[in-house]
């Protein structure tokens, strides 16, 4: 199942300004407020960060699980996008929520590791953290490579 797609190309290693301007004219990343952090950015990892607002808790009081899960997909991508010069597509996601988000947390931090980069398909793990430093969730991401496909941000 396609779960979402990031796309955009890089300039080689580490473009951090182009993932600024991707965030700037991408709806989903300015409504979640997502942002990578420029000094984490290095070839194989990636650390997306949010804020935490009222839009993200549910009925129970606790961040939505789906805000969570959109952090590892962007992160996991992000991971192998900042060095590559094509476009993934998510295949398989699988996230372990380990401990609830509670309204006190202001900020999430999700930190993307490309394990194994494939000429077809890439895996990428992701930790979860609140500003605590509590790790709240754990997820492995698959995506398929597309290298044909380059999509622009204009």
């Amino acid at each position: 199942m396609l779960v979402s797609s990031i796309t955009w190309p890089s300039r080689g290693g580490h473009d951090v300004e182009i993932a600024d301007r991707f965030r700037r004219e991408n709806a989903f990343w300015q409504w979640m407020g997502f942002t990578i952090d420029a000094e984490a950015a290095r070839a194989g990892n990636a650390v997306v960060t949010v804020d935490v607002r009222a839009e993200f808790f549910q009925h129970q009081g606790v961040v939505h699980g789906g805000v969570l899960s959109a952090l590892i997909d962007s992160a996991g991508a992000w991971a192998f996008a900042l060095d590559h010069e094509e476009s993934l597509r998510t295949i398989n996601l699988a996230v372990q929520y380990l401990s609830p988000v509670p309204p006190k947390a202001s900020r999430l931090a999700a930190q993307g590791t490309v394990v194994r980069a494939g000429k077809r398909i890439v895996i990428a793990d992701v930790l979860v953290w609140r500003d605590s430093m509590e790790e709240v969730a754990r997820g492995q991401v698959l995506y398929s490579r597309n290298p044909a496909y380059r999509d622009s941000p204009s």
